[in-house]
């Protein structure tokens, strides 16, 4: 995750040498990121559960199974996604744009980019399989691949380097897509191959888990909809500023994916919760489920609140990123002064969001989220407007609002705790009946 920060970065800072314009473009796209990370979370999530509860039960021929028929539905969900993309593409990026240069740049990266939306599904899917099997090196291989072709291609094709055409904006988009598929490939020759190590994961004859349909409604679903309401958040905040013209829609988006990068170490530590939390309910071992969220909350905050406060101090310097003059850079310090706190509630959401979806719970974060939602709509749609604050005061409700799902988040996962260790508690032993009197 740390190295896909890296890259994400630098490709940023290509494009901001193509100016704000293309930044904005690709803000708007950036949300779409969001849009098909739900679509992936209803079938990866559902995936997670179900492996790493196989694993943790000892059913590894189902696991095997299970993994080919989530690699089946997820490449058909991910087809589906690719094409709906591709048609609603000029409606979806009109609806952000703030001019007719934004909008152009802006929809030749979605079309482009609508082939990630096919790749991303199984890269998510498959790389989840894994790690419910326990095998966190093999992912983290295969993204170094990625990236770092991603990284070589993407100043090659922006700029058209030697053979290569110069395609400007589509050029970063063309290159995330093609290394994509190299890493996709990676994997489906990586699951392609049996052995004979007992709890290695690979394909096999498709096996249906148990009420397969139901559970991709009840645990991924959600999940989908939780990821959605990301999307959501930031689609409202680019809505808020596109009337005050392409820095802002530039500072927000870019702002967000500058911080999207550092919350990425939150989610890996949300992906091992999620594994082990799946394969220790699995093994019936309560208490180890109880220190594996307690230690990835603890290893979680710590990191927000340290990468939170490097964003305060040095937003203008992070800013560099999206903002091409003085005024972008003051732009870009006010955001970062507003959003860096965020990092400590991504910390105190992302570890339960994950652990309770791996323990089949998906609803419950979901709820939070809508929450967060609807005090964001309130707050930038109705409550901003009427008393005419400043611009910045979206920035500021979108990071009040982010603690308020996080204290539920971190409420519900709690609750959870407690309640499955009394279910699994003895019951107390039986006393024995008092002697009858002589």
């Amino acid at each position: 995750m740390l190295l896909q920060s890296l890259y994400a970065l630098v490709d940023l800072a290509w494009v901001r040498s193509l100016g704000q314009e293309a930044v904005a473009g690709l803000s708007i796209s950036l949300q779409a990121f969001f849009i098909i990370l739900a679509v992936s979370q209803v079938v990866a999530t559902t995936a997670l559960a179900e492996l790493s509860r196989a694993y943790g039960e000892g059913r590894v021929d189902d696991a095997r199974g299970y993994a080919s028929t989530f690699a089946l539905v997820g490449a058909g969900v991910g087809v589906v996604a690719a094409i709906a993309a591709y048609v609603a593409a000029p409606g979806y990026v009109d609806a952000f744009a703030p001019s007719a240069d934004v909008y152009d740049l802006g929809l030749g990266y979605f079309r482009v980019t609508t082939i990630t939306f096919f790749s991303q599904v199984l890269l998510v899917v498959l790389g989840n399989s894994l790690r419910a099997s326990g095998d966190f090196l093999t992912p983290m291989i295969f993204m170094i691949v990625s990236v770092t072709l991603n990284a070589v291609l993407d100043p090659l094709l922006i700029f058209g380097v030697g053979p290569f055409p110069e395609l400007g904006l589509d050029g970063a988009a063309w290159a995330t897509a093609f290394a994509q598929l190299v890493a996709l490939g990676a994997y489906v020759l990586r699951l392609s191959r049996p052995s004979d190590r007992p709890r290695v994961l690979f394909f096999t004859r498709p096996r249906r888990p148990e009420a397969f349909f139901r559970r991709l409604v009840t645990r991924g679903l959600p999940a989908g909809v939780q990821f959605f309401l990301i999307s959501a958040v930031l689609g409202i905040v680019l809505a808020a500023v596109k009337p005050y013209g392409a820095a802002w829609t530039a500072t927000a988006g870019g702002g967000f994916r500058v911080l999207q990068q550092a919350f990425l170490p939150l989610v890996a530590i949300g992906s091992a919760a999620a594994a082990l939390t799946g394969q220790n309910l699995g093994a019936r071992a309560p208490d180890r489920v109880r220190t594996t969220i307690h230690i990835a909350l603890l290893a979680a905050v710590a990191y927000g609140v340290l990468a939170g406060l490097f964003f305060f101090a040095a937003g203008r310097g992070a800013s560099f990123f999206f903002a091409e003059d003085d005024a972008g850079y003051d732009l870009g310090a006010l955001y970062f002064r507003w959003s860096a706190p965020m990092l400590v509630a991504f910390a105190l959401t992302y570890v339960p969001t994950f652990a309770l979806q791996a323990a089949g719970r998906a609803v419950l974060p979901l709820m939070a989220a809508l929450v967060r939602v609807a005090l964001l709509f309130v707050a930038i749609v109705v409550v901003i407007p009427a008393v005419d604050a400043d611009p910045v005061w979206i920035f500021g409700a979108t990071t009040v609002t982010a603690f308020v799902e996080a204290a539920l988040d971190f409420a519900l996962v709690e609750r959870f705790l407690a309640l499955i260790r009394r279910e699994a508690a003895p019951l107390p032993s039986p006393q024995p009946a008092a002697a009858d009197p002589p």
